[in-house]
């Protein structure tokens, strides 16, 4: 994607959060066209032969490719709004031809200046991250066609494009994800994904026609249904299934479905207990989610013993008797195709019913119309072979991502805000895209599973949590990928598996401090777009003083830039007051752990006296001891020490670590300087 189309995206989220669309969702680009028939004016065009030329105009000016009956249908509009009885400005014949009166049009000149400059900000932003993360990137710009990435997933649906806009995306997803911790900058990311979404409006006229649809869910949507994914993807399940509801569709699922799903959720319980590395390392991991929702081993199994209860209870049916459909799969050919991608014949065969099953709804019709398609087999993953189940041959695939249908559905019916409004669709889909795509290239889990087996039995001891969790991050980065090596050197050499694990995570270390150390500049490029705001400010208001007319017109906008200059001067007081309390938790810890250094020193101390007037003989030093035990003044003075040690010096470093009310309450002991407490708004 180029800047011009993401700066396009930033202006149809703006367009859309400020306006209404009071006609239909294509009005949203009246305004873009508008300005290229200004900018033809001022380029002494005034009369064409055909809107070819237009196009040609608004498809350089924005990056989009502005389908012809959508952009007649957009200047018939701009005829009736910008004509008079006095003045005729511009006038589209019936021929398709047209003429441009003295026409201009600049109402988001400025804005569109502003957002050209946040479209470089985040391009310089993300060749910062990558350089202070030892990411290689080709071009800067991957970072904005990763950020549509989902629209050209529903341009398969939607207008048959099969354009794949690339294939490995891990430094962007990266960098999104690292980003969503400074909302200054993810807010951007946000707006340019959800006009990215908002462009397919030009694309999709969807038919108004009502029929019924059906929805098969897959294993992976019943998992985030009940909240065992991520709290994006729950949120997408149970949207979906919301409004699926409002729009009369049946939602059903085999009963087969239940099973795997069951099975899955049983085999997650049994590992339960040996799994830390796969929860660090996929955020989708159903583990992931047990630690999030703080559930147990005997949660995860009373949940498994209930999932055909539990989707009761969101109305969705169960289609019991399958064996028939199971026997006609066995010899389709996406069975045959299916055991290259699925880790077992069982989950081949699974989906291979579920796609014939749609097909048999479909009443075995190819179907190239999105509208016309009457039943989904709905996953909440990648689609169930990559790019070679969409749209073959032009045709409308089985399969479909919740999150794609999600988006399609507000397409064709924007006014479903009640249930989700344009921020919460960017959230959703901007954490699945990234989720996708961090996770597509990951080790299998019973890689993953063996390697969690070594660390436990080989390195539990001798390496941190923190360690673990730097070398999970460097497997979801793609930094460490020869693991099957790695577990291979677990079974060889003891001490070189741990020496490895610590190299590892020594350098995601280096590479984490570093980000941190140069997260200044981050700052300080917000600290910049706050003095422009402040400059912006002071020169709107000397302006305003000559133009009596439009004095309370420019206070107005005044009190706007004042209050934005507020919020980003917050903001970054937060970021730096996070940091502050980061450092000052560690300085307290720090002093448990020179505690702990002086307990060790003294009994180590002991330990060696002891050796040494036993002339270096363990047993005679053993015997010592017990004699300086049987005695009652030192044996008092070890049970004090080493009580010392075990109940308060222990306690005190876990209480540091564990005990979060201890934490929490610590924090908010903490006498914050006052350049880093939030600015108190002041009273108008």
């Amino acid at each position: 994607m180029n800047k011009e189309r993401a700066t396009t995206y930033s202006l149809l989220a703006h367009i859309r959060n400020t306006g209404t669309l009071a006609k239909g969702p294509i009005d949203i680009f009246i305004p873009l066209v508008k300005r290229a028939l200004s900018n033809m004016n001022s380029k002494g065009i005034n009369k064409g032969k055909s809107i070819l030329e237009i196009k040609k105009e608004t498809d350089e000016l924005y990056g989009l490719d502005f389908p012809i009956p959508a952009l007649k249908k957009v200047l018939n509009e701009i005829c009736y709004e910008v004509n008079d009885e006095e003045t005729t400005r511009f006038v589209l014949h019936n021929d398709l031809s047209f003429s441009i009166n003295q026409y201009t049009f600049d109402d988001f000149d400025n804005i569109l200046e502003k957002q050209e400059k946040e479209i470089e900000e985040i391009e310089q932003l993300f060749e910062q991250f990558c350089e202070n993360s030892e990411l290689e990137i080709k071009n800067s710009e991957s970072i904005f066609k990763f950020i549509e990435k989902n629209k050209f997933n529903l341009s398969k649906y939607i207008s048959h494009n099969k354009d794949l806009n690339g294939k490995d995306y891990t430094a962007e997803a990266q960098f999104i994800e690292f980003f969503k911790r400074i909302p200054p900058v993810y807010e951007k990311i946000k707006n340019i994904y959800l006009g990215s979404i908002i462009s397919g409006y030009i694309e999709y006229s969807p038919d108004e026609n009502k029929r019924q649809v059906k929805l098969l869910l897959d294993t992976n949507f019943i998992v985030g249904l009940l909240d065992l994914n991520t709290p994006e993807s729950t949120h997408t399940c149970r949207t979906l299934i919301k409004i699926a509801k409002q729009q009369g569709f049946k939602v059903m699922v085999l009963a087969d479905t239940i099973n795997e799903t069951t099975n899955l959720l049983e085999k997650k319980a049994q590992y339960f207990d040996k799994s830390f590395l796969q929860k660090k390392v996929n955020t989708e991991d159903v583990y992931n989610a047990c630690e999030r929702r703080n559930l147990s081993k005997t949660d995860l199994e009373r949940i498994a013993d209930n999932v055909e209860k539990s989707l009761k209870e969101f109305k969705i049916s169960t289609i019991p008797y399958t064996e028939k459909l199971k026997n006609e799969a066995k010899f389709t050919e996406e069975y045959k195709n299916l055991q290259e991608y699925r880790s077992t014949k069982i989950a081949a065969l699974h989906d291979a019913m579920a796609i014939l099953f749609i097909r048999k709804e479909r009443k075995n019709k190819r179907i190239r119309d999105f509208d016309k398609v009457n039943a989904w087999f709905v996953n909440n993953t990648a689609t169930i072979d990559g790019e070679s189940f969409h749209l073959r041959e032009g045709f409308q695939p089985e399969t479909i991502k919740a999150d794609d249908l999600l988006n399609i559905l507000w397409l064709s019916n924007p006014q479903i805000t009640d249930s989700i409004d344009g921020q919460d669709l960017a959230e959703i889909g901007l954490t699945s895209t990234i989720a996708l795509t961090l996770s597509q290239n990951l080790p299998k889990a019973k890689i993953l599973r063996e390697l969690d087996d070594n660390i436990h039995k080989y390195a539990e001891e001798k390496i941190s949590d923190e360690d673990i969790v730097r070398v999970a991050t460097r497997i979801t980065n793609k930094q460490l990928k020869d693991i099957e090596t790695l577990n291979l050197l677990a079974e060889q050499n003891k001490e070189e598996f741990i020496k490895r694990l610590e190299d590892e995570a020594k350098k995601q270390k280096e590479i984490e401090d570093s980000r941190i150390k140069n997260l200044e500049n981050v700052f300080n490029t917000l600290s910049l777009r706050t003095d422009d705001l402040e400059k912006s400010k002071q020169e709107y208001e000397q302006k305003s003083k000559s133009i009596d007319s439009l004095i309370a017109d420019k206070n107005l906008e005044a009190e706007k830039l004042k209050n934005e200059l507020f919020d980003e001067k917050n903001e970054a007081r937060r970021i730096k007051r996070e940091i502050w309390i980061d450092n000052e938790v560690k300085k307290w810890r720090r002093k448990s752990w020179i505690l702990f250094f002086i307990s060790i020193g003294v009994l180590l101390g002991i330990s060696i006296y002891l050796l040494f007037s036993s002339q270096w003989n363990i047993s005679r030093a053993i015997q010592r001891f017990k004699v300086w035990q049987s005695d009652f003044i030192i044996g008092n003075i070890l049970s004090i020490l080493s009580f010392l040690f075990m109940a308060i010096v222990l306690y005190l470093i876990k209480d540091k670590y564990w005990n979060h009310s201890n934490i929490k309450s610590f924090k908010s002991e903490l006498k914050i300087p006052d350049e880093l407490k939030e600015l108190k708004k002041p009273s108008s």
